[in-house]
């Protein structure tokens, strides 16, 4: 019954999609984004709220969990006998191929780029004529990326803050914070360096610039700044956004600091629950402009 209810899950759009695979007890947290064409087959399932599974993904593997405002790009293939957990603010990008015989897992904020290929094993040649077989899980830790085209082989760990740049493949684990690049014959591995002159207070107002620039150019919205306060008007609402302000949504710069109403923390990447139209437009663009990722609360290890 549960292979006949995701199966289908996969002719409706939403909401039917959803609730054919919540019948079967998949949970599936609020402002789920699932697109039509979408084939979840999995013993256990729980998709964590706001989170986004386009159009064409086939996901077929003994548990699934997805946290919370996770992307799955389109046409993402993932298949195997064990499990794919990607934790919270994790991307997958179109096209990419994950197989699972072993656990794969993504830690808070990592991402693999599109067309990406990761395999847990490496098995075909017969062993009986001295052929090896090659098993283990593939583990991206923390804010780890691993960029287009890349190839992720069996048993790999992909370290804390490591970039994999495109085309690169990685046969070997790679220790946190390094910049990799090449193949297992001539591969770059150099420390990744982080720029540590970042002011957030200029930031922010850098954000609400190139924001208003971005609305007017791209969506056709009145925007104007005045005071330091962006005025955003669209399809005849308006809202007031501001750094540290009372305004309708205040861009917050302060380590800890929330406020009553639609708010946006820079440092601790926390955001309210309001889902207002102007408001979910400026977070995707902060998160496709400046890769910033809000979740309602911290919890960087689900």
């Amino acid at each position: 019954m549960r292979t006949i209810l995701q199966t289908l899950a996969f002719f409706f759009p939403m909401p039917l999609n959803r609730w054919f695979h919540k019948l079967y007890g998949a949970r599936i947290g609020k402002h789920v984004v699932m697109h039509p064409c979408v084939l979840i087959l999995a013993n256990e399932v729980e998709i964590g709220p706001s989170s986004k599974i386009r159009f064409g993904t086939m996901i077929n593997v003994r548990s699934f969990k997805l946290g919370e405002k996770s992307l799955i790009g389109y046409f993402v293939h993932s298949k195997g006998t064990s499990d794919l957990k990607v934790g919270s603010a994790c991307v997958i990008g179109p096209q990419t191929m994950i197989n699972c015989d072993c656990p794969v897992t993504f830690g808070f904020y990592s991402a693999v780029g599109p067309r990406s290929v990761l395999f847990t094993h490496g098995s075909f040649l017969p062993v009986t004529e001295g052929y090896k077989a090659h098993f283990g899980p593939i583990e991206l830790k923390e804010k780890a990326w691993v960029t287009m085209n890349c190839t992720i082989g069996p048993g790999v760990t992909v370290g804390e803050g490591t970039n994999v740049m495109p085309g690169t493949i990685v046969l070997r684990n790679l220790k946190p914070h390094r910049l990799v690049a090449g193949d297992p014959a001539n591969l770059a591995n150099l420390p990744l360096f982080r720029s540590a002159d970042i002011r957030i207070g200029d930031l922010a107002h850098e954000i609400l610039e190139k924001y208003s620039a971005w609305e007017h150019q791209m969506k056709g919205a009145k925007t104007t700044m005045s005071g330091g306060i962006l005025y955003v008007r669209y399809r005849g609402r308006s809202l007031s956004v501001s750094i540290n302000g009372e305004t309708d949504i205040a861009l917050l710069t302060h380590k800890g600091e929330q406020k009553g109403g639609m708010f946006f923390n820079l440092i601790d990447l926390v955001t309210d629950p309001g889902r207002y139209a102007i408001k979910m437009r400026l977070e995707g663009f902060m998160r496709l402009h400046y890769g910033l990722t809000f979740l309602s609360e911290q919890n960087h290890h689900e």
